[in-house]
C-alpha cells in the first residue's frame, strides 16, 4: 500500500507538470500513448485485428490530445489536467462507493470488483465535486451557489468525464481480459502498466476532443 500511494503521488505531480509545466509539455503526453500502443503489440494472444482496433483506438486518443493542444494553446495545460483531475474523481469516488454501498455487479465478467453503486457514486462526486473545482477555477466571474454565472464547462466537462472514465476503464479491462493478463505491463510500480494508468483518458480525451465545441466554447 505505501509502494501504490508513493508511485501514485509521482505519477499525479508527474502528470500536473506536464499539463501545466511548459507551454510545449502537453506534447509529452504522447509518450505514456506510445507507451500504451507498444503494450497493444505485446499482446501476443490478440488477434493481429484486435491489436489493429487497440492501435487505432490509441491513435484517435492522441489525435484528440493534439487537437485539444492545438486548438487551445495555452489553456489546454489547464484542460488535459482538468480531464486528469476528473478522472481520478471518479476513480475514487467509486471506489469509495463500492467498498460502502456496493451490492449490484456492474461488468462481472470484465471487473468483477465493480459495482452499480460505486459506479453512481463516482458520477455523481464528479459531477458535485469537479463543478466546484472548475467553478472555483473560473475565479470572482463565477459562483457555485449562482448557476447561471457557470460556464459551460463546468457542469458539461464533469458530466461527459462521469459517463467516459467507467467506460474507458471497462473497455481497456476487455482488452486485457481477451489478451488474458490481469495488468497490461509494469510502467508503475503498485499500479501496473500504461494501459492500466490511461485507459479512462483514452477515451475521455477523445469525447472532449469530439465535443469541444459543445463542451469548452461558452
Amino acid at each position: 500500500m505505501m509502494q501504490r500511494s508513493l508511485w501514485g503521488a509521482v505519477y499525479a505531480l508527474a502528470i500536473f507538470w506536464i499539463c501545466n509545466g511548459r507551454p510545449w509539455s502537453p506534447y509529452l503526453l504522447g509518450l505514456p500513448l506510445l507507451g500504451v500502443a507498444w503494450e497493444f503489440l505485446q499482446m501476443r494472444t490478440l488477434t493481429m485485428a484486435q491489436r489493429g482496433i487497440g492501435l487505432a483506438y490509441t491513435l484517435l486518443a492522441g489525435w484528440g490530445t493534439y487537437h485539444l493542444i492545438a486548438t487551445w494553446e495555452e489553456l489546454s495545460g489547464f484542460i488535459l489536467f482538468s480531464i486528469f483531475i476528473l478522472i481520478w474523481l471518479s476513480d475514487s469516488m467509486a471506489y469509495v462507493g463500492g467498498r460502502l454501498l456496493g451490492r449490484t455487479p456492474l461488468a462481472p465478467t470484465l471487473s468483477p470488483k465493480k459495482t452499480w453503486e460505486g459506479a453512481i457514486s463516482g458520477g455523481l462526486f464528479t459531477l458535485l465535486l469537479g463543478s466546484a473545482y472548475l467553478v472555483k477555477m473560473d475565479g470572482p466571474i463565477s459562483r457555485f451557489s449562482e448557476w447561471s454565472t457557470w460556464p459551460r464547462y463546468a457542469w458539461l466537462l464533469p458530466l461527459v468525464i462521469a459517463i467516459a472514465a467507467p467506460i474507458g476503464d471497462l473497455v481497456g479491462s476487455k482488452f486485457k481480459r481477451m489478451a488474458d493478463i490481469k495488468d497490461s505491463g509494469i510502467f508503475l510500480p503498485g499500479h501496473g502498466g500504461f494501459l492500466d494508468r490511461f485507459d479512462s483518458f483514452l477515451l475521455s480525451v477523445i469525447l472532449v476532443a469530439l465535443l469541444q465545441s459543445y463542451i469548452l466554447v461558452a
